[in-house]
């Protein structure tokens, strides 16, 4: 009953740090950012580590490209609305921000924020800066300036810090708290 209990503390506080890596992006990322960084046209990766090569376009997120792939294997053709395509990058994002959260609490339980802290620097290393980029989801890390990538970090900081703050919480106030 704990190891559910836990579980579903985690899906919470994987929606909410969800929710504030969405606000870190919002209002911290363009601070960092600074002029004239994001205005450059997107183009082809040549910095690409995938085996199987660049499944994402250029300028497209991680997230939109596997929401992309996803609804062409299903539907046999590429979205054709933007809208669509938005909503299956949320989609994506919303699922694996949940999905991590549901895994945090399996494996560490509610109570401990600066271990959800290091979880979300963890998801960063392995998946933003490894595995995504492996699956040809987004730009090798030669793609990225350094202030992407600290930008990025500090998005998974945010997650990581609003699963951690929101399972503490709600372990606190759920009953069944040994």
């Amino acid at each position: 009953m704990a190891l559910f209990r836990n579980i579903v503390i985690g899906l919470i506080g994987g929606a909410v740090g969800t929710l504030a890596m969405g606000q870190y992006w919002t209002r911290v990322a363009p601070l960092l950012q600074g002029d004239g960084d994001g205005d450059q046209k997107p183009t082809p990766d040549r910095h690409s580590i995938a085996p199987l090569g660049q499944l994402h376009a250029p300028g497209e997120s991680s997230t939109a490209a596997l929401g992309r792939l996803a609804y062409e294997a299903a539907e046999g053709h590429t979205p054709r609305k933007d809208g669509t395509r938005t909503a299956l990058s949320e989609g994506v994002h919303w699922g694996m921000g949940v999905l991590n959260g549901g895994l945090y609490g399996a494996l560490t339980g509610p109570d401990q924020p600066l271990k959800a802290a290091i979880f979300g620097v963890g998801l960063w290393a392995l998946m933003d800066e490894g595995l995504v980029p492996l699956m040809g989801l987004q730009d090798g890390p030669g793609g990225s300036t350094p202030k992407g990538h600290i930008n990025r970090l500090g998005a998974h900081l945010a997650y990581g810090l609003g699963l951690g703050l929101t399972a503490l919480a709600l372990d606190r106030v759920l009953p069944g708290r040994e």
